[in-house]
This record gives structure tokens, sequence and C-alpha cells, in this order.
């Protein structure tokens, strides 16, 4: 199929650009000092042994292979929007400043197939990211687990956790996917990758935190707070910062459980993977926002490249 040519096309423009590899490996380079700083604060540190035995068993959970995968995605979601706006910037904006955009235009490429390969790149970009940094989590966690001399807790792979597992790596992609694809329309309208670079970065740091200023000083902003992308991007990252750390725990207690009273600890796990595939309400209505955002981000991006002359800059 000639989409699937145009998405191969963008993946290899992905794999090619050395800023792919670059962003790639500063992510993960944050990700082995996060990782390797609660691994050994939760060994060492003073603080962490006045903690009770319930939570420094969930520290060291939450910090160790397996168990360290829902608190690596939660980082992710958190600080890889703005690798994704990087990438995304360059994907889209950098067409306008090669000439390519114009080029493949005047060669009879559809407009619209055109932007849509480029919104394709920037979800394909945003999963790159996320499976090569869950990837690299994943063996920097089993090293600093092998390091401090814990054991690697098999058991801990039960249906609610990889269904855990499975939630947040979709909240995490999606929350990557639509900074992405803020930073396409922008650059589409800016025909800059530079502009759309800062704007997107300015909005993914400063939107939540302005809006949320506003909103204890005016009744107005305050109604409007909760349709903003940053008011609904936290309610989803609250979810898989807490509830995958914590379903981390609930696992591995269950695993060591199993090994007393299989019978009952199936009849919770049953119990936990149903409580995991329901989303809360908040939830339910902020994935429906940030949702409409994405189609405002996309029919935009349509809307502008359609009516772009592209002879004029």
């Amino acid at each position: 199929m000639r989409w699937l040519r145009w998405l191969a096309a963008e993946v290899f423009k992905l794999r090619r650009m050395r800023v792919t590899w670059v962003l790639l490996l500063i992510l993960v380079a944050f990700e082995a000092l996060m990782m390797a700083g609660m691994a050994y604060w939760a060994q060492r540190s003073p603080d962490a042994q006045k903690m009770t035995a319930e939570e420094r068993a969930q520290v060291i959970t939450s910090t160790s292979f397996p168990g360290s995968t829902p608190s690596t995605l939660g980082f992710i979601a958190s600080l890889g929007p703005l690798f994704a706006i990087i990438l995304a910037a360059r994907l889209a904006g950098d067409e306008y400043a090669w000439g390519t955009a114009k080029q493949q235009v005047s060669m009879g490429v559809d407009r619209r197939r055109y932007i849509a390969s480029k919104l394709a790149g920037a979800a394909m970009a945003s999963l790159f990211l996320l499976g090569g940094a869950v990837l690299a989590g994943a063996v920097i966690s089993l090293a600093v687990t092998m390091a401090l001399g814990r054991q690697v807790e098999i058991g801990v792979f039960t249906p609610p956790f990889l269904v855990e597992i499975a939630r947040c790596a979709g909240i995490a992609w999606f929350t990557l996917g639509l900074y992405a694809t803020l930073t396409v329309c922008v650059a589409t309208l800016t025909r800059s990758s530079a502009t759309a670079t800062a704007i997107g970065i300015l909005v993914f740091l400063l939107e939540g935190s302005v809006v949320g200023s506003l909103a204890s000083r005016f009744a107005t902003i305050a109604r409007i707070a909760p349709y903003t992308i940053g008011h609904n991007v936290n309610v989803l990252l609250a979810l898989v910062e807490h509830g995958g750390d914590g379903r981390a725990a609930q696992a591995a207690q269950a695993a060591q459980a199993a090994q007393a009273a299989a019978r009952a600890v199936q009849a919770a796990q049953a119990q936990a993977q149903a409580q995991a595939a329901a989303l809360p309400p908040g939830a339910v209505r902020a994935f429906l926002v940030l949702g409409a955002w994405l189609a405002v981000f996309v029919a935009c991006s349509f809307w502008a490249f359609s009516r772009q002359e592209l002879g004029v800059e």
C-alpha cells in the first residue's frame, strides 16, 4: 500500500537523523541517573531506614527489575514530551528549510497524504522514544538490581501487573504523541522547526502552571482550567505514577503469597485485574478532553498545509 511506503519513508528518515539517537541517549542518561539515585537512596539513605517496612518494600520494588517498569514509564511520560517535541519539529519543520515539502507537492504528492505522513511520523517518533527508553530502563534496572544484590522477582509478572504495564505504556505514548502532534501543527503553521520547538516546549513547561496560577485569581479561568492540556495531562501522569508503583508492589506481594495459598491469590489477582482494566472517571474525562485537543491539532495541520502557498517564504 502507498501509505505504508510513506510511513516507511518517515521511519527511514527518523533512523537516519542523528538527533534521534542523541535525544534517545540523553533520555536514557537521565533515566539511568534517576533509577540509580532512587535505588541508592532506598538502600543507603538514613531517611529510607526510617520508613515503615511496607513503605520501604514498595520503594525497593519500584527500583528493582521488573517492578521498576511502571516507574520508568511514569518518568518517560513526564519528561519524554520534551524530546518528542524536538524530534517532531525536526521531522515536520526541516522539510520547509530543505525545500523538500515544495518539491514533493510540485511532483504531485497529495497534500493530505503528505501531512498525514508527517503526523504518522511524529507518532512513530514518540513510539521509538518510548520503546527505546523502556528497553534501556529494563537493562539499567536489571543491572542495578544485580549490583545491589537484590533478587529478581519473576513472580511479579502477574496478569494485573501486565495489564498495568500496558495501560501505563499506552498513556505514555498518548502523552508523547499529543505534544508531538501539537509540534507538527505549529511547524506547519510557522514553516520553521526552531519556532515549533520553542512553542512546543513553552506549552509543555508553562501552560499548566500559568493556567493554574490564573485560575486561583480569576473565576473564569478556573472554569476553563479543567479543559486545558496541562491539567488533563497531569491527571494521566498521576494515574501512571501512583497506580503503577502501587500495582507493582501488589503484584510482588501476590507472588509471594502464591507460594502459601494459590487459590486465594488467584482470586485476588482476578479482582486486581478487573480493577486495573477500569479507568477512573477523571482519567476517562482527561482522555476525552485531550482527544479533542488532538483532533484539533490534526485538523489544523491538514487545514494549514492544504492552503499554504509553498512558493512564498
